[in-house]
């Protein structure tokens, strides 16, 4: 059995517009390429999807505009299972938007981030909504004051702190260094981490050797390759599920709030590593980041048959 943990999600909420494109664009080029559609994004949002398939007790947080994309937006999440009594509605500013290009097969991709009600500084208002939550999971998306304001109170009252630092060109180190666990990817961890490893067994090797903070929980996602984790002294790996590649948008986000949310409620490092990346896998298998339909069963059912030990 499972314990019981109200998770808050907190990062940038936005409308994502996804397109494919044959190339990344050279300085004045056209590139052509094809409008696939427009999907509820933003890591939070993300995150905060994923995590829901698992609990009733994800709560998001952040700002949208009091328009109708916003309106949508709070819609669509409530829908899905996320508590969104403490999210914002901003009347000064457009809910955010984002464009996505994918390339290179669509397994990879650029985007061109309008941040609008993300950036606002929601320091004076989001305190109270942290309040009885047993952790948080917090990214960089958004106004880096409401970051400051909402990691430190969490360290004065005991709420663990998952951080996912990107963009990490917006890190800090004492964002860093307050964080209970740090989810990267293999750029970040580069950036952050100083880790530069080429093979699983240099990551690891550098991976054991890193010490940041209080962190006691170091986790690298590695695209189709898994993933890596550092829990304390001992390292854990999964690897990636084999699937065809339709989208990558979100992967990183699934793989990050399956984590989190079943570690949090009690389940095993290994595991819960392991759903992060049948998470990750089933979502790069469609478009859009929170499209696929997959629920915590069918992770479960993917989980016996390909890796449990």
């Amino acid at each position: 059995m499972y314990k019981s943990k109200k998770i808050g999600v907190i990062g940038s909420i936005a409308l994502d517009n996804i397109y494919n494109a044959e190339s990344l664009p050279k300085k004045g080029e056209r590139v052509f390429g094809n409008w696939l559609g427009s999907c509820i994004g933003g890591m939070a949002a993300n995150q905060a999807v994923e995590a829901a398939r698992y609990s009733a007790e994800v709560y998001i947080l952040g700002s949208v505009g009091n328009d109708d994309v916003g309106q949508r937006m709070l819609s669509y999440l409530e829908q899905k299972g996320c508590n969104v009594d403490l999210l914002i509605k901003n009347p000064n500013v457009p809910t955010g938007q984002t464009y996505m290009f994918l390339v290179d097969g669509n397994k990879d991709y650029f985007s061109i981030v309008s941040l609008g009600a993300n950036k606002v500084d929601l320091s004076d208002g989001i305190i109270d909504g942290l309040k009885g939550l047993d952790a948080i999971l917090i990214s960089l998306e958004i106004n880096l004051n409401t970051v400051k304001t909402v990691m430190a109170y969490a360290k004065e009252h005991g709420i663990y702190i998952y951080l996912c630092p990107s963009p990490a060109e917006n890190s800090l180190p004492e964002l860093i260094n307050q964080a209970d666990a740090i989810i990267v990817n293999r750029r970040e961890a580069q950036m952050l981490l100083g880790i530069y490893g080429n093979t699983l067994e240099e990551i690891k090797k550098e991976l054991l050797q890193v010490e940041i903070g209080r962190c006691n929980m170091l986790l690298i996602s590695l695209g189709e390759e898994g993933a890596i984790l550092k829990d304390a002294d001992r390292v854990y790996y999964a690897e990636g599920m084999k699937v065809e590649v339709i989208d990558s948008v979100g992967a990183g986000d699934a793989f990050t709030g399956a984590f989190v949310i079943n570690h949090e409620l009690g389940m095993d490092s290994y595991k819960a590593l392991c759903y992060g990346c049948i998470a990750g896998g089933l979502t790069v298998s469609n478009v859009g980041a929170q499209s696929s339909n997959h629920t915590a069963a069918i992770v479960e059912e993917i989980y016996q048959g390909c890796y449990r030990k």
